[in-house]
């Protein structure tokens, strides 16, 4: 259980936190928090949307048809393959001379978004609570950031979409990424928390310095964790203290 310290951090700078520094017990004992990055799909919308499946069969679908192989077989190489490059676009640029990544990106995301998600008015509640400027970083389009945004009724929460065009179709877990990223916001990683479902995201960025929180029902990782989007605001209230 983390304990409360005493600080000062100027408003401007935002929240002054206690942040687990990776899994060893140990905690920074006051640092500033002054923005707050978030990953889109399966993070601001929980794992068990249907959302995500279908992005995922989506892909599959496209790297059967591009490799002539079963859809079996295309999930277990992109399974395979995402340890390494950790997209499904970057492999198959990399390694399958795919030149067009638009030709994968349009039809891989769907144009409305509004079947596969459900209203939860407590998303909004939940991102608005928090009092730190934010931004989406997404390995999607922006054009998919703006429709699940929109679902939600938050897109006027979030000052920019990062999206893998902005990152030259080289996202996370690229670290050219969270560089290009921070010097966009202004911001060094110390004085930020990027919120993410894949662990394998956000290992970089904490190399980098910066904070990093798991969205994911289960944690197998040494990351700090929660369940949902939703319980964002009270995990920053144990974690973290608001000075004047």
């Amino acid at each position: 259980m983390m304990v409360a310290g005493v600080c000062s951090v100027k408003p401007a700078r935002g929240v002054a936190v206690r942040v687990d520094s990776g899994g060893d017990g140990t905690y920074i004992p006051c640092m500033s928090l002054a923005y707050l990055l978030l990953d889109l799909d399966k993070t601001v919308y929980p794992a068990s949307s249907t959302l995500g499946r279908e992005i995922d069969d989506r892909m599959t679908g496209f790297v059967a048809r591009k490799l002539g192989v079963s859809e079996e077989r295309a999930h277990e190489m992109r399974e395979l393959n995402f340890p390494r490059f950790g997209s499904t676009i970057r492999w198959l640029m990399e390694e399958h001379g795919l030149e067009d990544p638009e030709s994968f990106l349009q039809p891989t995301h769907p144009e409305d978004v509004a079947p596969f998600l459900a209203p939860d008015p407590r998303v909004r509640a939940a991102i608005e609570s928090i009092p730190l400027p934010r931004s989406i970083l997404t390995n999607a389009i922006v054009e998919h950031a703006e429709r699940v945004l929109a679902f939600y009724g938050i897109r006027d929460l979030f000052e920019r979409v990062f999206d893998l065009r902005f990152n030259v179709y080289r996202g996370k877990p690229d670290p050219a990424a969270y560089r290009r990223v921070l010097e966009a916001i202004g911001r060094s990683p110390e004085e930020v928390l990027f919120v993410d479902d894949y662990p394998v995201y956000l290992e970089p960025f904490r190399a980098m310095g910066g904070k990093v929180l798991l969205v994911s029902p289960e944690g197998a990782s040494d990351l700090p964790r929660i369940g949902s989007i939703l319980e964002l605001p009270a995990w920053l209230e144990r974690s973290s203290l608001v000075r004047a």
